[in-house]
């Protein structure tokens, strides 16, 4: 449910009654983990999905009958049969709790809404969807967002953040030009801040969880942002621009002090190698490559891997 706090909260805002299914179990394979929602708003629209679209059909009318007065349900589906009964076709079982998000205590709408921010959450239902505190059917839980620093307000960092943002990650933009800092330009922004970027980093320490990205190609602006960054615990620093401003990049840092052990933590050229060129595919190329970072992906295709597709 909290994976769709955002959209709750619009539809709750706008006075809609809404209901959820909730993944509350999965055994064998499944394409969603457990707290993976379907919402179903009064007004017939849906948004998120627990299969990948293979039970959603059913849960929109088992939705829809609780909107209309009937009880939460606890619902299972396995593999379908061929006479058209939902079901999964990978193989594994998933279970799931039908309730009305509307009918949950003002505590646990308070966490959907801490969710809906970014902020860590947490909410326990039992088996009639409501919040409670002992022997819970499933506890909901959410990290606070994933931080994702973009230095550079161009073109490319409006469609990373924009990606990076549908992906749950908090994104800030961080840029010196007011021209090109602005909430306009960056709606899915967490936050947009005007001012040089090694100023504010002295300012705000990096943490572990961080990803830093560095879009300016301009070594006035890199080479003290970078040498901040690479100075800290984050997890994820990389830095657009050719081969031939990586290498000018590289002097330029190691003459500015940073050690080897420190550039070898540097993702540059940033991104995978997916071919695309255009701000939205180069986007997808470096937001692949902050995922894979955080999960301890191989970035390969996963026809020639094997083992579990999802880390849990």
């Amino acid at each position: 449910m909290l994976d769709q706090a955002a959209e709750l909260c619009r539809r709750l805002d706008a006075g809609q009654r809404v209901a959820a299914a909730t993944l509350v179990r999965v055994e064998g394979s499944a394409p969603r983990a457990v707290g993976a929602s379907f919402v179903v708003g009064d007004d017939g629209t849906v948004s998120g999905s627990v299969s990948g679209g293979c039970v959603e059909s059913d849960l929109v009318e088992r939705c829809t009958a609780v909107l209309d007065g009937a009880p939460a349900e606890v619902v299972s589906y396995g593999i379908g049969d061929d006479l058209g009964e939902p079901g999964l076709m990978c193989g594994g079982t998933i279970t799931v709790l039908v309730h009305e998000v509307t009918a949950l205590d003002a505590s646990a709408l308070h966490q959907v809404r801490r969710a809906a921010q970014g902020l860590d959450a947490c909410v326990l239902l039992d088996a009639e969807g409501r919040s409670c505190t002992d022997a819970p059917l499933v506890t909901l839980r959410t990290p606070a967002a994933h931080p994702l620093l973009v230095v550079g307000a161009g073109e490319h960092a409006v469609a990373l953040t924009r990606l990076a943002a549908a992906c749950g990650f908090a994104v800030t933009v961080l840029d010196q030009r007011p021209l090109f800092a602005t909430k306009e330009r960056f709606p899915d922004a967490y936050a947009v801040i005007r001012d040089w970027p090694d100023r504010w980093l002295a300012a705000h320490p990096l943490t572990a969880g961080h990803a830093v990205v560095v879009l300016t190609h301009d070594q006035r602006v890199d080479v003290p942002t970078l040498t901040a960054a690479l100075a800290s615990p984050a997890r994820y620093v990389g830095a657009m621009g050719s081969r031939r401003t990586h290498e000018r990049r590289v002097a330029a840092l190691v003459g500015a002090g940073v050690p080897a052990d420190a550039l070898a933590r540097l993702r540059s050229p940033i991104g995978l190698d997916l071919g695309g060129s255009t701000p939205e595919e180069v986007a997808l190329s470096v937001l692949a490559e902050v995922v894979a970072a955080r999960h301890g992906g191989s970035g390969r295709p996963l026809s020639t891997t094997a083992g579990p597709l999802h880390r849990r």
